[in-house]
């Protein structure tokens, strides 16, 4: 601090008092001190630039945390659609396969109607070709049997039968 006025002027701001001068001094060079920090920080151009560095820093972290939170939002969004989709297409198909199942089940008790009309409808005309013998001796086998060895030689007669018709077939075709 420079004054451009004599120190005998008689400026009444210097105190009288040597302990109260000493404190202003001291005062003044703190206020002094701190004031060419001040400028020397300002002067600073490395200690500036990291600190802008810094600064660039936390906002790019906050900006990196941001976008990832907004990913994983998206993430489990795109995770609910997809199991809800996923669920949609297996009761779809569940649906799907017992309308196929009902469908078959109608289907095949129809079929099996058909070929059990077809099979007695042969089974007449093979009863009707068939010789009295054979026919006595099929029932006197039936009776002596159990019911799972009379299908099984049902089956072997229809076999047989079915057989010798078609080689008389043959017989007349040739």
């Amino acid at each position: 601090m420079t004054t451009d006025q004599p120190a005998d002027s008689g400026d009444s701001s210097v105190p009288d008092d040597p302990e109260q001068l000493k404190q202003d001094i001291e005062r003044t060079r703190e206020e002094l001190g701190q004031t060419v920090e001040a400028l020397v920080a300002k002067a600073d151009v490395k200690a500036q630039a990291q600190e802008a560095k810094a600064k660039a820093q936390a906002q790019a972290k906050e900006k990196v945390a941001q976008l990832t939170d907004r990913v994983k939002g998206t993430t489990a969004q795109a995770r609910e659609q997809a199991t809800t989709r996923v669920a949609q297409a297996r009761d779809q198909l569940t649906t799907k396969s017992q309308d196929v199942k009902s469908s078959a089940a109608g289907h095949g008790a129809q079929g099996r109607d058909q070929f059990q009309t077809r099979a007695n409808a042969v089974g007449g005309k093979v009863r009707d070709v068939t010789p009295e013998p054979v026919q006595r001796a099929a029932r006197h086998a039936a009776a002596r049997t159990s019911p799972r060895q009379a299908t099984i030689a049902a089956a072997a007669v229809g076999v047989a039968v079915l057989g010798f018709i078609l080689v008389r077939r043959r017989r007349r075709r040739s």
